[in-house]
């Protein structure tokens, strides 16, 4: 049967052709380094030339401005190093005025994470400072605390995935369903891993292609779960590259894997189609509707 699948798709290789791969934005960390060291703790002038060297933006910015959001960093518990680190991958909060910069650090304060790992989230991913909505932040946060257990461990999510702040309840909801309920891994698999941030699509894509390959069993019921498994892990699944996990998790070749992909694409799109039309004939019937 395996021999078979592989041969099946194999023989489409040759009709089928990639448009254009498909992009998923998502925030990302911060790769840019100024360093300061912890004794330099004055922003000095050789500091803004190299920031203003890695991002041309930043020559913008009057000497005062960036003098001024320096110092609110430094007084709320950044050094130097965290706040050029900030300020190159996210320039617009110099611009920002002080109580703006005050609220949003102080609106990640609210979520428990303690001001270390508070602090290295807020540098590797710098853009998070844009919240605005206190509110909102402590009612999305408290609803991944639910999921992932500690503040912990909400942070560890975030540290892999942070445009979880962006998608709504209802999409991360059909992720975790289909992590848990269908691939049948455990939650802090699923936090170490990248997977929240992917489209369903792609997690779906992937692990139903793992399965035909015969690399990937949902995990018993009542299997303790720390048992090791043969499945691949998460990390590997969703954290790679298709070229990565076409040729080192799946040990075939990417256009065997994109040629998968399109195949599969058509054959969700055909199975929702009748499920459409199943759905339909059924509300007929219910309502005493005769064509």
């Amino acid at each position: 049967m395996l021999r078979r699948f592989i041969t099946n798709f194999r023989q489409n290789v040759q009709f089928l052709h990639r448009r254009q791969q498909y992009n998923h934005q998502q925030l990302s960390p911060s790769r840019f380094v100024v360093t300061a060291h912890a004794e330099e703790t004055p922003l000095e002038q050789s500091h803004i030339d190299e920031a203003i060297r890695i991002n041309p933006l930043l020559s913008r910015v009057h000497p005062t401005q960036w003098q001024r959001a320096h110092e609110t960093f430094m007084n709320h518990g950044l050094d130097t190093s965290s706040f050029l680190r900030i300020v190159v991958a996210n320039p617009g909060v110099l611009a920002r005025p002080t109580r703006r910069i005050i609220d949003a650090i102080e609106h990640w304060r609210s979520c428990q994470f303690g001001e270390k790992f508070l602090f290295l989230l807020l540098t590797k991913y710098p853009e998070l400072l844009d919240v605005t909505d206190e509110l909102r932040l402590r009612k999305h946060i408290s609803y991944l605390k639910t999921f992932a257990g500690t503040d912990k461990n909400v942070w560890k999510l975030l540290m892999n995935c942070p445009d979880v702040m962006e998608q709504s309840e209802r999409r991360l909801e059909e992720k975790i369903k289909y992590l848990k309920e269908v691939m049948r891994v455990e939650v802090p698999e699923i936090i170490k891993s990248e997977a929240l941030s992917k489209p369903l699509e792609e997690i779906r894509c992937r692990h139903v292609f793992l399965e035909r390959l015969g690399m990937f069993k949902p995990r018993p019921l009542k299997v303790d779960p720390d048992e090791p498994s043969k499945n691949p892990r998460l990390y590997q699944i969703t954290n790679t590259s298709d070229k990565t996990f076409a040729t080192k998790v799946c040990h075939v070749t990417l256009v065997e894997f994109e040629a998968f992909k399109e195949l599969y694409e058509r054959e969700w799109q055909r199975q929702q189609d009748a499920d459409d039309d199943e759905d339909e004939e059924n509300i007929e019937k219910s309502s005493g509707y005769k064509k």
